[in-house]
């Protein structure tokens, strides 16, 4: 995680392709695939109940706190 870019890397997330030349004699050149770093807005949480990527309400309960919502299907999240 880059703190100061708010950024995370996902694993076998946002694959990009790098092309690198052989070393002296060390490492072999050619095409190596790496995850690459996501902004933190794009992330999505993923809902226990409907097992999908959901955006996130909040709600207020009978005891004054807040709780996070998933917007499909309306369960409690944390």
């Amino acid at each position: 995680m880059n703190a100061e870019k708010d950024q995370v890397i996902v694993e076998k997330l946002n694959m990009v392709k790098r092309h690198t030349r052989p070393g002296r004699q060390t490492t072999q050149g050619g095409i190596v695939e790496k995850e690459s770093p996501i902004q933190l807005s794009n992330l999505m949480l993923v809902c226990s109940k409907c097992a999908e990527p959901t955006r996130i309400g909040r709600r207020l309960l009978e005891d004054g706190s807040k709780v996070r919502v998933c917007k499909k299907c309306g369960e409690l999240i944390d």
